[in-house]
This record gives C-alpha cells, sequence and structure tokens, in this order.
C-alpha cells in the first residue's frame, strides 16, 4: 500500500479495548503495492494484532487478528520462506497416520 504509518494509524483500533493505536507500537511486517500488514501493540492494555490493510474498489479495509507473537518474533515469520502445499501434505500423511498422543510428535 507504500502509505506512510501516520496515515494508516487512524484506521488501527485495538481489538481488545477498542482504543486508536501510537505509531511507535506499530511494525511493519509487509508491505506490497494494495497491501499492508502490520503488528500492534496496545499501549493502552498491551494487546497484541497482526493487521491486514489492502486496497479495494471500496476503498480501504481492514481486518485484525489477536496474537500472542512478540514484535522481533512476527519479522521473523514474515521473512521467513513460506511453507510449500508438499510440506502441509506431507505434515497431513503424518498426522493421519498418527494414533498416539499429539506430545509425541513434538
Amino acid at each position: 500500500m507504500k502509505l506512510p504509518l501516520e496515515n494508516l494509524q487512524s484506521l488501527v483500533r485495538c481489538l481488545a479495548c477498542n482504543k486508536s493505536q501510537h505509531l511507535k507500537k506499530m511494525v511493519v511486517l509487509d508491505e506490497e503495492d494494495k497491501k499492508t500488514v502490520l503488528h500492534v501493540v496496545c499501549e493502552e492494555c498491551g494487546g497484541a494484532s497482526l493487521v491486514h490493510l489492502s486496497v479495494g474498489q471500496m476503498g480501504v479495509v481492514s481486518l485484525g487478528m489477536m496474537t500472542d507473537l512478540e514484535q522481533s518474533e512476527a519479522k521473523r515469520l514474515y521473512r521467513g520462506m513460506p511453507i510449500s502445499a508438499d510440506e502441509v501434505l506431507t505434515v497431513h500423511q503424518i498426522l493421519k497416520k498418527h494414533t498416539g498422543d499429539s506430545s509425541e510428535l513434538f
């Protein structure tokens, strides 16, 4: 979306307490032509969220979800390699065949 964070600040509210968010607690994780992903920590209640903002025909749309990720963890995950469809299928097959407790898998 390539908008300055100052322009996005009014669009982002805490999912837990509904307070407006401040720039110093927003970190851009991903940014493309028509979308931006932020990690935001609320100064009021400390709740963290991932916020996806995108520009469409109806204007700017935002979708937020609470997270337990710290900003450093979120940065690392967003910069990592995506999971392939083959990897998902492999894990699915392992889980399908497994008959014990899930704690045995890890």
